[in-house]
């Protein structure tokens, strides 16, 4: 399956439509050796897809043991290995700190949970540098949660003074960063959603229901495979609105389903998940996953989840919405692309050039009431010319890129608007119906 053609603007616009096809080709694992070679501007491309979706380590060992290895631009392989090897040496520090603390908390009874990348890079992928973690996420029970917060803090992580426990989980599932100079920031977790969240999960279950693995020496649980599926699921469509690098979440999914393949309990997990009220959110992240990685996920699966037409439809848009480049514009010039009249546009373009005196003398540092604020709104006026020209007239005119960039943003408001819509949060009692393979019927 090809990628769908993400609408590039640009002299290049067919390279990077052949590096991405290629690319997800070995994402898919259906790289072959008669896969047309790349021109080097395409393998840059290649690249560049691998660091906009925060996959560098899983791009370079894929390409390095694909049948283009021999083909990749010294170049391109060093920007890939680079990070591969950095994210290596850095979750080597992570895993060593992270069951050192799991350690001290065990002693004192306190059982800790992997969640998310640590998990994932140590437990999940072939090896930890294909998964890079940007902080710790671990869980502990809830009423648990005070003192083993107490250990960190007495481990000299803050900063302090630290917000008041209660009132914080309230409307977090986890507490205030932790950090400390020289070990990870942690996020402490004592549910997987907030509680906000319109999900019934029960984490007591989860707990019950974890594995129990050795981290650096240290006995850590972690959730079971059905279990973290349904965490990754809701994480990438629901918490994350399918944006924020949903493509890795894809493919943590999709890692999962290959390393677990003979484990997964498929009847238990739809169950859970009509159970919890998720089930939309686990069907629109399953399809994206098959549809977009080859996902091994089983036909059953997809028949024993309820979903509505929206959660279908919203498949389509979210494809677009991941594999297209993000163009990134300050506000106001997709504002005035959007605009309609000449009146809404002029009176945009001078609110946003000529600012308030208060605001004007704020980011030009200027003494209050200093004469000198008239020459800084020339000033401005010359360097937003100078710098943004082009995509200003890009927004006047609103070209073949601009528009596409509109459209990506009304796919943005379309995924966001489902991810609000209480059908989809629990459509149990609304079943969609579906055909043989479970997809929906037309």
């Amino acid at each position: 399956m090809e990628a769908s053609d993400p609408g590039w603007e640009g002299q290049d616009v067919q390279d990077q439509r052949v590096a991405q096809r290629a690319w997800i080709a070995h994402l898919r694992g259906e790289a072959r050796p008669n896969l047309r070679p790349l021109t080097d501007r395409q393998w840059s491309c290649v690249a560049e897809e691998a660091v906009r979706h925060r996959l560098r380590g899983l791009t370079y060992r894929l390409l390095a043991d694909g049948p283009l290895a021999e083909q990749m631009p010294a170049d391109v392989r060093d920007k890939l290995r680079s990070p591969y090897v950095s994210i290596a040496i850095r979750n080597a520090l992570l895993f060593r700190q992270t069951a050192q603390m799991a350690r001290e908390l065990s002693v004192r009874g306190i059982p800790v949970m992997l969640l998310k990348g640590m998990h994932l890079s140590r437990f999940v992928y072939a090896e930890p540098a294909l998964r890079s973690m940007a902080d710790v996420d671990i869980m502990v029970r809830r009423e648990q949660l005070a003192e083993a917060e107490q250990v960190f803090l007495d481990r000299g992580f803050g900063p302090l003074p630290r917000p008041n426990l209660e009132e914080f989980c309230t409307w977090s599932n986890h507490l205030a960063r932790l950090q400390k100079t020289g070990a990870p920031v942690v996020e402490l977790h004592w549910g997987i959603e907030r509680p906000s969240s319109p999900f019934r999960i029960d984490l007591d279950g989860l707990w019950a229901r974890s594995c129990v693995v050795t981290l650096e020496g240290a006995p850590v649980h972690v959730l079971s495979p059905e279990d973290l599926l349904l965490h990754l699921s809701l994480h990438c469509a629901y918490h994350h609105r399918l944006d924020h690098s949903a493509l890795r979440g894809l493919v943590d999914v999709k890692a999962v389903v290959v390393k677990h393949a003979n484990d997964i309990d498929w009847k238990a997990l739809t169950e859970r998940a009509n159970a919890w009220g998720a089930s939309g959110f686990v069907y629109t992240t399953f399809r994206l996953t098959a549809e977009i990685l080859g996902a091994p996920i089983p036909p059953s699966a997809f028949r024993s989840l309820p979903h509505e037409r929206a959660d279908a439809d919203v498949v389509e848009v979210a494809r677009r919405f991941i594999l297209m480049p993000r163009l990134e514009l300050p506000d106001v010039y997709v504002e005035l692309a959007k605009s309609e009249t000449f009146r809404e546009r002029a009176m945009l373009m001078l609110r946003n050039i000529f600012l308030p005196r208060e605001t004007m003398e704020r980011v030009y540092e200027l003494r209050a009431g200093t004469p000198m604020v008239y020459v800084y709104y020339w000033l401005r006026l010359a360097d937003l010319l100078k710098k943004r020209s082009t995509e200003l007239f890009r927004a006047l005119i609103v070209t073949k890129g601009m528009r596409r960039t509109l459209d990506r943003e009304e796919e943005r408001l379309r995924i966001l608007k489902w991810v609000n819509d209480p059908i989809s949060q629990n459509p149990s009692q609304h079943a969609e119906t579906t055909s043989e393979n479970g997809l929906p019927k037309p």
